[in-house]
């Protein structure tokens, strides 16, 4: 990824609630994207033991997952049934 744009449209695409999406958070927003990155980056950084085997992975399949488990760590949010979002 070249750029935190484009990384967000990556995770958006697997995660946000339109027709194409394949496991869609509930409620989420481009803008909850940005900042469950910015923890990521942050525990990146920070190096606790807890998050060392973190690293950047140029925001491939890894990186996403790990945004969208931080995304899921807020009881907000809810991954849903594609299928509920289209009424079937």
């Amino acid at each position: 990824m070249n750029s935190l744009n484009e990384f967000v449209d990556y995770v958006w695409s697997f995660y946000g609630e339109h027709d194409d999406t394949l496991y869609p958070i509930a409620g989420l927003t481009k803008r909850d994207i940005v900042d469950a990155f910015n923890i990521y980056v942050e525990r990146i950084e920070k190096g606790d033991i807890e998050y060392a085997h973190y690293s950047w992975g140029d925001g491939d399949s890894l990186d996403r997952e790990r945004v969208r488990d931080i995304i899921l760590e807020s009881p907000k949010f809810e991954q849903v049934n594609r299928f509920t979002l289209q009424g079937v």
